[in-house]
């Protein structure tokens, strides 16, 4: 692993430095597998952000009055089109 000088206000490589907060079983673990702590922090972030981005757009959609004036049996449709088209 190469390493990175800090630069002024908690900066490393151009990205802000944090800390995360990990029992010492769990670090011990990571660092015997060769773990990247950073990498898997940054994937958890992204993931959780994808997560609310998903969650943000479902509740503005149940907020939305119904576009339909019937209700739509999806799973019938689904069963419909798996039988016309196969599985």
């Amino acid at each position: 692993m190469g390493h990175h000088r800090v630069a002024a206000r908690g900066y490393v490589g151009g990205m802000p430095k944090v800390s995360i907060y990990l029992p010492d079983e769990l670090y011990r673990r990571a660092r015997e597998r060769g773990i990247s702590l950073s990498a898997v922090a940054q994937e958890a972030v992204e993931r959780a952000l994808g997560a609310s981005d998903v969650a943000d757009w479902l509740a503005r959609e149940r907020a939305r009055p119904p576009r339909a004036r019937r209700h739509v049996d999806v799973a019938s449709l689904k069963d419909e089109v798996h039988g016309e088209f196969g599985a």
